[in-house]
């Protein structure tokens, strides 16, 4: 008797090598509503394409040379953009978790974790109360008029938002090196970034939530 085909998500997860990279022993096959949706999310990062490629091979069972007729591509393209697809996914493994704990326990665990871990940052810096520097807008930070124009252009429009996407490394249009050099001086100078901070860049497709809470995280693991 042959070996039983394995059915989406199980095909996928296995692929993805989930239990190996996350260190846990989830059932594949008996995912809960909750892990499925997390799952979903986790497709949604992926480009419209890729998605409808993924779940045509992976959950629609086709082959690449049936998917390949369909969208009129060639089947050796289809084996790359499957390929690439997969590649995403494993390049941002941070969203796993989004599957292995579940979309909304997954939520509520990063809320939660966000919340600490800036309240923590709040008490080192001596942020007291809403009208610290911390949540004011951008105006007060006395900056030259082209990166406010800048900054405006990108929404970031508080103290706050400017410091978040500062330590993600995101990139924002129309400043140079000079005046992200300004920023990071101003932000250190105002005790809101360690003097020896290092920025490394988080993925693009990282959700905020994610973001903000690693960038905490980050921030309270240095010295003052």
């Amino acid at each position: 008797m042959g070996r039983r085909k394995r059915l989406y998500p199980a095909n996928l997860l296995t692929e993805l090598s989930l239990n190996e990279e996350m260190g846990t022993n989830i059932d594949y096959e008996n995912l809960s509503a909750d892990q499925l949706e997390g799952l979903n999310y986790v497709l949604s990062y992926l480009t419209e394409r890729n998605q409808i490629l993924i779940r045509e091979y992976y959950e629609n069972y086709k082959s690449r040379r049936q998917i390949a007729e369909q969208y009129h591509l060639t089947e050796n393209r289809v084996r790359q953009c499957i390929s690439r697809a997969l590649g995403d996914l494993n390049g941002n493994r941070r969203m796993f978790a989004y599957i292995t704990k579940g979309y909304c326990a997954n939520v509520e665990y990063l809320t939660h974790q966000l919340a600490e871990e800036e309240t923590i940052y709040r008490q080192r810096r001596g942020i007291c109360g809403s009208e610290h520097l911390f949540y004011q807008d951008i105006y007060e930070l006395s900056f030259p008029t082209r990166i406010y124009r800048a900054l405006k252009i990108n929404q970031i429009h508080t103290v706050r938002e400017l410091l978040i996407r500062t330590c993600a490394g995101c990139r924002i249009r129309n400043l140079g090196d000079i005046s992200k050099a300004q920023i990071l001086e101003k932000l250190t100078m105002e005790n809101l970034l360690p003097v020896h901070f290092e920025i490394e860049p988080l993925p693009a497709s990282l959700p905020q939530l994610n973001r903000e809470a690693e960038i905490f995280r980050k921030l309270n693991s240095c010295d003052i």
